[in-house]
């Protein structure tokens, strides 16, 4: 029996509505994802032919992707980026503007791994076994708070050339590594741009080994102060731990079974 035709319309809107609600709060997301059925259950209805039942679809997933913790649970529940690449193919001609968004969600997923995966499936391929030119770049964020460490997380993951990261809430630091190549100000600015209430100012010393900050973006006119040269970079590339993102696989449920599984999960998970 096809899948869709086994959902009711009755039960499907609501169903996806509790999901959002739940999802609005980062705290319930690992409750909700370690149950394989709900993720799988919103990648059945990405197939459902109704364009609002669809974007409801992607809105669900789009929170969940935006908290980087997520990226194991994502990746490893089956059929969430092949339902994403179905819509982009459904869609692309009469509805660009769906097509756009899911693909836009499926380039997140991408980009939210840990930083490690990132620039290792980048670069492998061109620049081992040459040795990577690092540096290690410490920034002071102020506007840095339990409750915007996610949105800071999920900004600074995104830039090409990232290895690894940092973030120490209390002292409102994060240092990086990163390739040579990316600068401070680069990251500044992507920290200005999708972080408005934050301002990141590189941490440095002088020659009397007296900490001071530098400030990387200017909101006013004129010009920035100068860049102070980095911490020395280092002669053998950082030492990368061997780490497996486990791909879970598995036969797809049906709708019917999958509606039943995320009900149940729902009533044994939360009181209402």
């Amino acid at each position: 029996m096809d899948e869709e035709s086994t959902l009711d319309p009755t039960k499907l809107r609501p169903t996806l509505e509790t999901y959002k609600k739940l999802s609005k709060d980062i705290s319930n997301h690992d409750t909700i994802l370690k149950d394989k059925t709900v993720l799988s259950y919103v990648a059945v209805v990405l197939e459902y032919p109704d364009d609002e039942i669809v974007h409801l679809a992607l809105d669900i997933l789009e929170i969940f992707v935006k908290n980087v913790e997520n990226y194991n649970h994502i990746t490893s529940t089956f059929g969430v980026r092949e339902a994403l690449d179905a819509v982009v193919n459904k869609y692309t001609l009469d509805e660009p503007k769906l097509a756009k968004r899911a693909q836009q969600i499926k380039d997140d997923i991408e980009r939210m791994k840990p930083p490690i995966y990132n620039l290792r499936s980048r670069c492998r391929r061109v620049i081992e076994p040459k040795k990577l030119r690092t540096h290690v770049i410490v920034l002071h964020v102020h506007g840095l708070l339990p409750e915007t460490r996610t949105e800071l997380e999920y900004t600074l993951i995104r830039i090409e050339g990232l290895i690894s990261l940092v973030v120490d809430v209390e002292h409102q630091r994060v240092t990086m590594r990163t390739l040579a190549n990316v600068t401070a100000k680069q990251i500044a600015e992507a920290i200005s741009e999708n972080n408005p209430n934050m301002e990141a100012r590189l941490v440095t010393r002088n020659k009397y080994n007296q900490e001071f900050l530098v400030k990387l973006v200017n909101t006013e006119s004129g010009d920035c102060e100068d860049m102070p040269e980095y911490l020395p970079e280092d002669e053998d590339p950082e030492e990368e731990r061997e780490g497996v993102v486990s791909l879970f696989t598995g036969l797809r449920q049906s709708a019917s079974s999958l509606y039943k599984s995320t009900a149940e999960f729902l009533s044994n998970s939360f009181y209402w």
